[in-house]
């Protein structure tokens, strides 16, 4: 018997992994609205900056350390990945089979560089000790950390929202998400604000993997956990829109909490049981444009 501490357990736990998937998917749906580009490397820039997280973080400022480090590397292999793909740029644009190619041979490259750097050994950081306490919610005891966590993701969803619709270059992404062929018709070079959208997808990937590395580690296989994660936020939210991002975010988070407490051995069907319920009903996704 489930009392009401569980559930509001639950729920937290499931709006904590809900939130640090936001910070992973937002950048890979704008990436994947503006450009039109299937990152598949996104996964393991995320696999990468863990590692490096667990690597250089430790206690006290250590902490802060890792996970600027983790933020540094996303963002780098994330800008590699797009030099990597702009040397062939004018098939790759409008190609998604070879864009699926080349970043999932990134992903392979990139994973098995860090087989080969961290012996394939899971590796985990500890969070620090001012944020390694517990609040209780009715009952049961939720960690101090995901809270902060909560409170973090919430204030840099807040930043995202304010770069989207109050920036030039938020006004820019938007208006190549809408309408790509219009963007180059009124005479703005689109690769700047390609590189400006890569960039970020990385940064926030990095900054995910280094914030989520004492609740999720880093291990080898996790390239591909959330990469699938993020797809189905893409998918459920929308392609290139942060709103739809972050609602499909929580609500795979509340989904995977509550599956695991409730469902154990069915947890991948109830993940799979939301993409088809929203699809059916909203086949463009949460917030996106249903097609002409």
């Amino acid at each position: 018997m489930h009392t009401v501490g569980d559930w509001l357990l639950q729920l937290a736990i499931g709006t904590s992994f809900g939130l640090l998937l936001f910070l992973l998917a937002s950048g890979f749906t704008l990436t994947f609205g503006l450009a039109r580009f299937v990152n598949l490397a996104h996964g393991a820039v995320f696999l990468v900056a863990a590692y490096v997280a667990t690597n250089v973080g430790g206690p006290g400022w250590r902490f802060l350390l890792g996970v600027l480090a983790a933020t540094a590397v996303g963002l780098v292999l994330s800008l590699a990945t797009y030099g990597l793909a702009r040397l062939r740029w004018q098939r790759m644009s409008t190609d998604s089979l070879r864009q699926v190619f080349l970043t999932f041979g990134v992903l392979l490259l990139l994973a098995d560089l860090a087989r080969w750097h961290w012996d394939g050994l899971p590796r985990s950081l500890a969070a620090p000790a001012a944020l390694d306490g517990s609040v209780s919610l009715g009952g049961a005891t939720f960690p101090g950390y995901r809270l902060f966590l909560i409170g973090a993701v919430l204030l840099l969803a807040l930043g995202l929202w304010w770069l989207q619709d109050r920036t030039r270059f938020g006004a820019l992404v938007r208006a190549g998400v809408d309408d790509p062929q219009m963007l180059e018709a009124t005479g703005v070079r689109p690769g700047p604000v390609f590189i400006g959208v890569f960039a970020l997808s990385g940064l926030l990937a990095g900054l995910a993997a280094g914030l989520g590395a004492p609740i999720l580690g880093a291990a080898m296989g996790q390239e591909f956990e959330v990469l699938v994660l993020a797809l189905v936020i893409v998918v459920l939210g929308g392609p290139g829109s942060l709103q739809g991002a972050f609602a499909a975010s929580l609500l795979v988070g509340l989904v995977d909490a509550l599956g695991k407490a409730l469902l154990p051995a069915f947890a991948g069907f109830t993940m799979m049981a939301l993409v088809v319920v929203v699809l059916a009903i909203r086949p463009q996704g949460i917030a996106g444009r249903a097609e002409p």
